[in-house]
């Protein structure tokens, strides 16, 4: 199982704003790893920004990230990942698969410019989000299925090859039973060829704790991609103190999980020296 890092761990530095995703590549490399999980939302401000980002927000239904994609912007992150030895390994888009059909055709333009990006970077994954809100009907999930089988269907022809996970990442997706049922209507209305090219990204913290042990499992046997989530560590044994790392590495196990793993560290502090324990953490745990 390789081991990335996402940018979602420097979240921090990038809000105080004296961190980018071009910064990545160099912060991963600091920090031992050769990987790296990239947000969207964390791109730096491309040239006319202050013309892009006012004119695309008079269109309604305009995805929030959208003015931030330009092909000059995605090739400073490329360059630096190529600088510093690093492999871009999935690119995340912030994606809402519940919008109304007027509001659908941006959408698309959204998840189009997050393929080519991937692309760009020879990412081997693009992350997405099923969107919408907890209030949104359940009447909407077979809607919801059939656009997600259709992109994924889609994305093989921009860029052959292309994994696609959707992670449980609160919205539709805060009732876990619908989001493993819309998963699991996704598959069945992929080919076959291409079904292993989909799955779950499996966040074992984005769960209310009283419901974690209950869908762990569930979601570790639909994973094709996995969050080692961090968010606090025991000075003295360096344990992540607030999930059973060791446990949810065996639920993979069990679940024959064949898919690579990204750090997220959650928490406050460095943000460095936190991903590097995560590392450590994650190598002892593997045996490694």
């Amino acid at each position: 199982m390789r081991l990335a890092v996402s940018s979602w761990s420097w979240h921090d530095d990038y809000y105080a704003g004296r961190w980018s995703l071009v910064d990545l590549p160099a912060s991963a490399a600091e920090a031992g790893l050769s990987h790296i999980e990239c947000n969207d939302f964390m791109l730096p401000p491309p040239r006319l920004s202050r013309l892009r980002r006012p004119l695309l927000s008079l269109l309604p239904g305009t995805p929030p990230e959208l003015w931030r994609y330009s092909r000059a912007s995605v090739a400073k992150v490329a360059q630096r990942a190529r600088e510093m030895g690093v492999t871009v390994l999935a690119w995340t888009v912030n994606s809402d698969f519940t919008v109304p059909a007027h509001h659908w055709p941006l959408q698309q333009i959204y998840l189009r410019r997050g393929v080519a990006a991937a692309r760009q970077l020879e990412a081997q994954l693009l992350r997405v989000n099923l969107g919408g809100d907890p209030q949104t009907p359940a009447a909407r999930d077979p809607l919801i299925a059939r656009r997600l089988a259709r992109f994924v269907q889609f994305s093989q022809e921009w860029y052959p090859g292309l994994v696609v996970t959707v992670e449980n990442h609160w919205g539709v997706s805060s009732d876990l039973g619908r989001h493993l049922q819309i998963v699991r209507d996704v598959k069945r209305q992929l080919p076959e060829a291409i079904c292993d090219r989909f799955g779950c990204c499996f966040d074992p913290h984005n769960i209310p704790e009283e419901e974690r042990e209950r869908w762990w499992p569930g979601l570790a046997a639909a994973a094709n991609h996995y969050h080692f989530k961090t968010t606090a560590f025991d000075e003295e044994t360096g344990e992540e103190t607030e999930l059973p790392q060791a446990q949810l590495l065996s639920l993979l196990a069990e679940a024959q999980y064949e898919g690579d793993a990204a750090i997220e560290f959650q928490g406050d502090g460095d943000a460095l020296e936190n991903v590097r324990r995560s590392r450590a953490l994650f190598e002892r745990l593997q045996g490694g």
